[in-house]
């Protein structure tokens, strides 16, 4: 079981947007259209959300966060990127929306684990030790849909799951 952990102090650094990170786009996928398989789904309660509205200003201050997030889709999910370069590491705060999966589809090739609820919703944390050494939590939204929280705090895998934690609490009231 996971206890309460909250940030007391901001994360330093400045958030840029994902243009100046060297993202490139999904194969098969072309600016202004998506996969069929990551379109909307008619019947999610997640269908009209912008993931970029889920974390709001009051919420991107006590992260620390300072500029505004950048729409940032990946395989199943519609999402939002928040990136703060420090003097020595990098934060990459991420919100997805995957309509189509719910928290029992979180991929098993990482270490997860069951939570309380997180305010209303269900929910798992998931770490990744391995490259990017990333938290996320994930909250089931319906049987059928989750919200991802994740974030990436340089190679420091306990700040990325305590700010994690964070981010998923700042994120929940906004869920349906």
């Amino acid at each position: 079981m996971v206890g309460s952990t909250s940030c007391s102090t901001p994360t330093s650094g400045q958030a840029l947007p994902d243009s100046q990170a060297g993202a490139t786009a999904r194969p098969g996928t072309t600016s202004g259209s998506r996969p069929t398989s990551d379109r909307p789904s008619a019947d999610s309660p997640l269908k009209d959300v912008d993931p970029c509205t889920l974390l709001d200003s009051a919420g991107q201050a006590k992260l620390g966060i300072n500029v505004k997030g950048e729409p940032h889709d990946i395989v199943n999910s519609r999402g939002c990127r928040w990136r703060m370069r420090g003097t020595s590491d990098t934060y990459v705060f991420d919100v997805g929306i995957l309509e189509r999966l719910s928290i029992d589809q979180v991929p098993n090739n990482v270490q997860v684990e069951k939570l309380p609820n997180i305010g209303q919703h269900q929910a798992v944390r998931a770490k990744n030790v391995a490259g990017a050494r990333n938290c996320i939590i994930s909250m089931g939204v319906g049987g059928k849909s989750r919200v991802d929280t994740n974030v990436v705090a340089g190679s420091d895998i306990e700040k990325a799951c305590e700010l994690v934690m964070e981010l998923a609490r700042l994120v929940e009231p906004e869920l349906p």
